[in-house]
């Protein structure tokens, strides 16, 4: 499978999916692993509308490089982020809106029907692995082996999904005018999230993700 973001002649290819318990640090718990996914994946979908390639690529290095160490054995070679800056602006921004878009109509099936069935798809490429927390308690975690931009967010919602499945049911909410996606029960009984739009979650500014790209 070609990476998205490879040149038109590029090669890209999958890793097996991972089948073997991975332990997580022993300070770490599995809700700080859903936690953390959910946050990196809500600020993708409602923030990335006024990112660049710096932007994304302060994301892909930081919020979920950060996650995905966690679900990476050392002998796995997980993909590596590409260097965006060989890469046209142009391109990128349409990567990102195809991106946000199928996350919005991935998500908007759990809504619609229940559908949940993009955690069994990352499951199944090995884009979410299970672990076991410090605890031996189970845990799961996104493993950085997803190549198109849209699975590896999707794998960070998945995380969240099969920590708490409880919250797509009763909390999760989508606005298609404001194109924001939230966890809020009481916008979710109303059946609008406009309100969001002044909320924590609406940015600010162009980007609000507090890491320095590595290498930069």
């Amino acid at each position: 499978m070609q990476n998205e973001f490879d040149p038109p002649d590029g090669e890209g290819g999958q890793t097996e999916a991972i089948d073997t318990v991975v332990m997580l640090p022993t300070d770490t718990t599995a809700t700080d692993i859903a936690n953390g996914c959910r946050e990196a994946a809500l600020t993708f979908i409602n923030e990335s509308k006024r990112w660049g390639k710096a932007e994304l690529g302060m994301w892909l290095t930081g919020a979920y490089a950060a996650l995905t160490r966690h679900g990476a054995k050392e002998a796995d070679q997980v993909w590596p982020v590409p260097l965006l800056r060989d890469i046209d602006a142009r391109l990128i921004d349409r990567i990102m809106e195809s991106a946000r878009t199928e996350i919005f109509e991935t998500l908007s099936l759990i809504s619609k029907d229940g559908s949940a069935s993009f955690v069994l798809r990352a499951l199944i490429a090995g884009t979410v692995i299970r672990c076991e927390d410090g605890q031996r308690e189970p845990a799961w975690a996104p493993t950085g082996q997803a190549t198109r931009l849209a699975d590896r967010v999707l794998s960070l919602f998945a995380v969240d999904y099969l920590a708490r499945p409880g919250d797509y049911e009763t909390e999760l909410t989508l606005c298609r005018q404001c194109e924001t996606v939230a966890f809020d029960g009481i916008a979710k009984m109303r059946g609008c999230s406009h309100g969001l739009q002044q909320s924590a979650l609406a940015p600010r500014r162009r980007s609000t993700i507090p890491y320095p790209p590595l290498g930069a």
